[in-house]
């Protein structure tokens, strides 16, 4: 465990009803396939604070149901237009069609430090539970991060 990740406080993720509520519908619309999508925020004091939700397209067509392959062009466009707006990508969310809401093994592979990871866990179509992700360091395994639904946007 590396010197950042042993004091680092338990951080939580705020993320307004509007856009959990998206996710959640991006999900149930996608199933069974997996649905894919950025978090735009930022981070002050160790409260990590989502401003709003970018939904991207699931490159993987042959394995859409267990997999998915974010577009970079997409990545690129939500980063630039949360730069404009003195923001950042501060994670990202998929659905796991008729799977917990646990990272596989695929998503830790494929998972970079410092992001926030939200798994949808999306059961017969309608169900639908969420868990946050995240580690600091590339050693490390995920742990899991709060989700606080707020009712309101950030001003």
């Amino acid at each position: 465990m590396g010197l950042l990740s042993k004091f680092r406080k338990k951080e939580k993720l705020y993320v307004p009803k509007e856009f959990y509520d998206d996710m959640i519908e991006h999900a149930k619309l996608e199933y069974p396939h997996e649905c894919c999508g950025v978090l735009i925020g930022n981070s002050m004091m160790g409260d990590r604070k989502i401003f709003h939700t970018e939904r991207c397209t699931n490159l993987n067509k042959e394995r859409a149901h267990d997999r998915y392959l974010m577009d970079p062009r997409e990545i690129n466009l939500a980063d630039k237009g949360a730069r404009a707006q003195s923001l950042e990508i501060m994670g990202f969310y998929h659905s796991h069609p008729d799977h917990p809401d646990r990272p596989s093994e695929y998503d830790r592979e494929v998972a970079h430090p410092g992001y926030s990871y939200i798994i949808l866990s999306v059961k017969d179509g309608k169900e639908v539970t969420a868990k946050s992700w995240t580690f600091a360091e590339l050693d490390e395994p995920f742990v899991e991060e709060a989700i606080e639904v707020t009712v309101s946007k950030w001003k």
